[in-house]
């Protein structure tokens, strides 16, 4: 047990999908009470709960994993127990708020962001990284949109807790069409190199771009609906240009761990794409081409993220086992369901499929997560200089 706090993507690789499998059962439990009843003794509404505890709980969790590589040198043994405990105890003041005033709610779980934040700071301020101050951005972006819902809650900003969710989602997005993009186009480029290719992913501005306006979708969440279509369009439009010069042909050929980065990554744009469409064309955004972004692009991005990171950083080679390949599948699976479905027998269906996808792939992790990193020559272990090392922007620690 003390390996999974010894680094920060163990921890919260393991609390984003363990989290997972339990909110999206009792969802989907909600779902089949007909949203009806105190399953939860929450202030929130059904609805506002499941898109805050996926879009922050989750998200956050795998934020955290992704840019919390080691803990602070006078912290060592207890930072990642401590801020651990901290999202833990977000998650159940959410869960119980209606038992707490909504400013205790707020301050706790707000409190997790505050401290991630803080720590991926100090290299920007003592490296000057830029590039991790962009992330730093987003993430920014992403807890201002978690206090828009709690000044819902706390009856200072009524009414607003749907457009706080709605930006968090974008914010999601946004560090999807920046971090993955870079890792899709990054990891592709790497193999090809590695199997001889020659027609490699070429870098553009769209590279630039694409992530731009995708942020950019985050203050639109508070506009009209077809104004708000309009920038999602643009960014969607983007994000699929830009996925044209992937080379997903090649990746869904040669490699299964790849083709979950190149899916997530077209359905970011698709998804973007149809929301923008409904919000122009019907003045209304679609819970289904939302959820197309939200599983197909945002799960599915994260959950490739989480495995090739974690057999990366655990001297494993970077190989789809056949529980990874059924978390791969069940995903796609959910994501087909729940965007082109609204009766109540198939949102159960997706959130079962979902729910056995994050159950394959903590089986799948499980040895990566919990176990001693390899060396190489031992059996699994990925070969001596073998294998694209996944960049991992803001590990103060190691940079």
């Amino acid at each position: 047990m003390s390996r999974i706090f010894r680094e920060g993507h163990r921890t919260f690789y393991l609390a984003a999908i363990l989290f997972a499998i339990v909110a999206m059962a009792l969802w989907g439990h909600w779902i089949a009470a007909g949203l009806t009843g105190d399953l939860l003794p929450t202030r929130a509404m059904p609805v506002d709960w499941h898109a805050h505890e996926m879009i922050f709980g989750y998200g956050g969790a795998v934020l955290a994993g992704i840019f919390l590589a080691s803990a602070p040198k006078a912290l060592r043994g207890i930072y990642f127990p401590m801020l651990a405990g901290l999202w833990l105890a977000g998650r159940l003041a959410i869960a119980f708020s209606a038992f707490l005033p909504a400013p205790v709610v707020a301050l706790i779980d707000l409190g997790f962001g505050v401290l991630v934040m803080a720590k991926m700071a100090w290299p920007v301020a003592r490296l000057k990284k830029l590039e991790t101050l962009s992330y730093l951005g987003i993430f920014l972006l992403h807890w201002v949109s978690d206090l828009i819902m709690h000044l819902d809650w706390m009856g200072v900003a009524p009414g607003l807790a749907p457009k706080g969710a709605m930006a968090g989602l974008m914010a999601c997005a946004t560090m999807n069409a920046a971090f993955g993009g870079k890792l899709t186009a990054g990891l592709t480029r790497n193999a090809m190199v590695h199997k001889g290719e020659t027609a490699l992913p070429r870098p553009s501005g769209l590279d630039t771009w694409g992530p731009i306006f995708t942020a950019f979708c985050v203050p639109a969440a508070f506009l009209p609906p077809r104004a708000f279509g309009a920038v999602l369009v643009l960014a969607g439009a983007t994000n699929l240009f830009r996925a044209m010069g992937f080379r997903n042909g090649w990746a869904f050929k040669h490699d299964a761990l790849l083709s979950g980065f190149h899916i997530g990554f077209l359905c970011l744009g698709t998804g973007l794409y149809a929301m923008g469409m409904a919000g122009v064309m019907a003045m209304e955004i679609y819970p289904g081409a939302v959820h197309l972004l939200a599983i197909g692009a945002v799960a599915g991005l994260s959950s490739a993220v989480m495995i090739k990171m974690s057999l990366g950083q655990s001297g494993r080679r970077s190989v789809a086992t056949a529980p990874l390949k059924a978390a791969g599948l069940l995903l796609i699976a959910a994501t087909l369901l729940r965007a082109f479905g609204e009766m109540q027998i198939g949102l159960i269906a997706s959130a079962g499929l979902f729910v056995a996808g994050y159950a394959a792939m903590l089986a799948g992790l499980w040895p990566a997560l919990s176990g001693e990193k390899l060396q190489p020559g031992t059996p699994g272990a990925r070969p001596l200089g073998h294998g694209p090392k996944i960049p991992v922007q803001g590990e103060g620690d190691q940079a």
